[in-house]
């Protein structure tokens, strides 16, 4: 089947994603629905661009194919085009420039092909297939940056971005290709989905590799307590005394009990409050969360905004287990989420610098997933590094396997679905506040789970989350 279109307004985007979304299940390949959805709305982008292009030529009586009067329309191309924002789609309609993007399953086999009605010139070609080679090249998105980019072409930055999503999804480079067939220009993008397994591109960055090395272990005298408070022949007295006995452990677990993010009914005021009033699971969590902070805190900056988003995930996660009638995951839903940012302070205090471009970049591009992003800046996603941290510091499997796929659930093992759905979805909820992603682009599959039936279902839910956390703030203030 095909998708055809002039540009790609909002309609047009969400019946592709809805496309690549079904084709994608039919393979049982979900997991790699934020690369292929990444890679084919850059080329769908470049085809617009390169549209656009044609009609402005053919506008200002300019032969694309005479090199004098292309050198003369470049010159004013992307200054009028784009800078002045005199982009005229209609233009496009009036010279019968379309972009089709064509799906063909065989086999085991993925075929996507982006077609638009401009076929390239030689120098243009000759561009693009420079920048796939370099993108093949390239180890890490730290060199593609710092490579001066043609920012009067459409081949630029975000081909090499999408080629090496392709690459680090563990495709070879004949399985991307650009090419000009009489009067079209071809982007060809397969999915060779009968291998099982297929080996990623980039490895661990050597800096978080060794950083993870020397990250301190989790505070012994917090192990001595959770012990304690397993022992169902505890007294609520003595785990009070143990946590106690840490003045700082006691404020911070205060102050965590009291916080907008976890649900609590009414103010504590002292342990032995709090232990009554929120249960050993509870104190257990608030133990753990206690303790990744205080690690963390010593060793990195405090990225407030990041701990302040962690603390509202929470709330979400621990409400929508509530909501779904998921009582006995409470706990483990505000723990996981809460910690399911924790990857991300590591990358930050490792390569700020990357991580930043690497952030404006997804912002700009409006890519859905940071994650996948990060995979090919730094050769790891904050959630395989939470999960790596928490791996070391002998966590409990269930919250590093729900932190490790939160950011890709289709991919998590059935017995931990249940947890890393809740963790998803409520990372999603945030993420549209943040305006990182739609509602349109929440995962279907997630959706189905919880049966929130449509977009306006949806909202209403995040509408009831969103007030409830409000009157929590309320509350502790």
């Amino acid at each position: 089947m095909y998708l055809q279109f002039y540009y790609l307004n909002s309609n047009a985007e969400i019946a592709l994603l809805k496309i690549i979304h079904l084709y994608l299940v039919r393979y049982d390949a979900l997991y790699l629905k934020e690369m292929l959805t990444t890679v084919v709305k850059e080329l769908v982008n470049n085809a617009v661009k390169a549209n656009i292009k044609r009609a402005y030529f053919n506008d200002h009586n300019l032969n694309i194919n005479n090199t004098d009067d292309y050198v003369r329309g470049m010159r004013t191309f992307k200054s009028e085009a784009f800078e002045k924002e005199k982009i005229s789609f209609e233009e496009l309609v009036r010279h019968k420039l379309v972009v089709r993007v064509s799906f063909v399953s065989k086999n085991n086999r993925l075929a996507v092909h982006v077609i638009n009605n401009s076929p390239m010139l030689p120098q243009e070609q000759e561009k693009v297939q420079t920048k796939i080679d370099k993108a093949y090249a390239f180890p890490d998105i730290s060199e593609a940056f710092d490579e001066v980019l043609d920012d009067t072409e459409g081949a630029g930055l975000g081909l090499i971005m999408a080629v090496m999503l392709f690459k680090n999804a563990g495709f070879p480079k004949d399985l991307f290709r650009i090419t000009k067939k009489e009067n079209l220009t071809i982007a060809t993008v397969i999915l060779q989905l009968s291998l099982e397994k297929r080996e990623t591109a980039v490895p661990i960055a050597e800096e978080l590799a060794s950083e993870l090395d020397t990250i301190p272990a989790f505070p012994s005298n917090i192990k001595e307590i959770q012990i304690l408070c397993a022992n169902p022949d505890s007294k609520i007295k003595d785990i009070a005394e143990k946590i106690k006995r840490d003045p700082g452990l006691t404020t911070n677990i205060l102050k965590i009990a009291n916080s907008a993010g976890y649900m609590t009914i009414n103010r504590v005021s002292s342990i032995e409050e709090a232990v009554m009033k929120i249960g050993m699971k509870g104190i257990n969590a608030l133990l753990v969360a206690s303790g990744v902070q205080k690690v963390l805190e010593s060793r990195y900056k405090k990225f407030e905004t990041i701990w302040k988003d962690s603390y509202k995930t929470a709330f979400y996660c621990q409400r929508l287990a509530v909501k779904f009638k998921k009582q006995n995951l409470l706990e483990f839903a505000y723990l996981a989420a809460l910690l399911s940012s924790i990857g991300k302070l590591v990358i930050l205090s490792i390569k700020p610098e990357i991580y930043e471009k690497i952030k404006n970049f997804v912002g700009y591009k409006e890519i859905s997933d940071a994650g996948i992003i990060e995979e090919i800046g730094l050769g790891i996603s904050h959630s395989t590094l939470g999960a790596m941290i928490l791996r070391k510091w002998k966590f409990n499997e269930a919250l590093v396997i729900s932190i490790e796929y939160h950011t890709r659930p289709h991919m998590v093992p059935n017995q931990y679905r249940e947890l890393t759905y809740l963790v998803y979805l409520s990372n999603a909820l945030i993420d549209v506040e943040h305006s990182r992603i739609r509602y349109e682009l929440v995962d279907e599959s997630v959706l189905q789970y919880f049966d929130i039936a449509d977009k306006e279902e949806m909202i209403s839910l995040h509408e009831m989350l969103k007030r409830a956390y409000e009157v929590q703030l309320q509350e502790i203030k």
